[in-house]
């Protein structure tokens, strides 16, 4: 940011560092993914419908964090099952198996997944 508090006040004209993640609607019949990927990370936000899932295996995923944007998702992860809701989250230990599961007609889920961690590869857990 520059002195007055604002990014786009400085003189800087070299491409931008950060990258913006879109949430925008679909009419994708399938899940949809608006993501972002870093040296560390891989950002996405899933647009759902309902009975739709996204998984990993066992090993194939960082350490996750994540929270239900809209609607309800069934987890399966780490051997234990959670309903989350709007507004609810979850971190999920690197290495274990993950499932989400789309419970209502549309949802959208944010996820966060740290590739560094276990030896998780980039957009292992799709």
């Amino acid at each position: 940011m520059s002195a007055q508090g604002h990014p786009d006040a400085g003189a800087r004209t070299s491409q931008a560092l950060c990258r913006r993640v879109a949430a925008g609607s679909s009419t994708s019949t399938g899940p949809t993914r608006h993501e972002a990927s870093g040296d560390a990370f891989d950002i996405a936000i899933h647009v759902l419908s309902q009975g739709q899932t996204l998984s990993a295996a066992a090993g194939q995923a960082g350490e996750e964090v994540a929270a239900v944007l809209e609607g309800a998702f069934t987890i399966e992860a780490a051997g234990e099952t959670y309903r989350l809701s709007k507004g609810e989250g979850i971190i999920i230990p690197s290495a274990e198996p993950r499932c989400w599961t789309c419970d209502t007609e549309g949802g959208r889920l944010y996820r966060v997944i740290n590739r560094t961690s276990s030896g998780a590869q980039a957009g292992a857990a799709a």
